[in-house]
């Protein structure tokens, strides 16, 4: 167990990521989720540059707005895309970490997906993703 845990979450990554767009469409987004058992997306540039992350939460978000009371039901058309419903301020990784940091991140900020990067001149490039079910094994003993 503690051999995963000082492990860089570099290792434990998944490379190949699905990724969206800000531009892409609430739809298309709903039919990601629907064929892939992921609970959200990073939110890049056409450059790979991280812009956010796109979960189910954000989406369940989206269809209660008309439930609260304090806040105006929104038009259709400006709640079109990612970019609208997307968390900007996203807890990253970089590929060198260990595995613990990245459990102790997911438990203190309740989440199950964090983006590991690199900084480039453009700013963070997504490089991979890790959560929790990447995590799980070192639970395992």
């Amino acid at each position: 167990m503690r051999e995963i845990l000082d492990m860089p979450v570099g290792d434990l990554m998944w490379k190949s990521v699905v990724t969206v767009r800000p531009e892409t469409s609430l739809d298309e987004l709903e039919r990601l989720m629907s064929s892939y058992d992921y609970n959200g997306f990073p939110v890049v540039t056409d450059a790979g540059v991280l812009q956010g992350l796109v979960t189910r939460l954000d989406l369940f978000k989206l269809y209660l707005l008309p439930y609260q009371r304090f806040i105006p039901a929104l038009e259709d058309a400006w709640v079109s895309s990612v970019a609208a419903i997307m968390t900007t301020a996203v807890v990253t990784l970089y590929p060198a970490e260990p595995a613990l940091k990245a459990m102790a991140l997911m438990f203190d900020y309740r989440i199950r997906t964090i983006p590991i990067v690199t900084d480039t001149v453009g700013g963070r490039t997504l490089v991979g993703i890790v959560t929790r079910r990447d995590l799980m094994p070192a639970l395992k003993r």
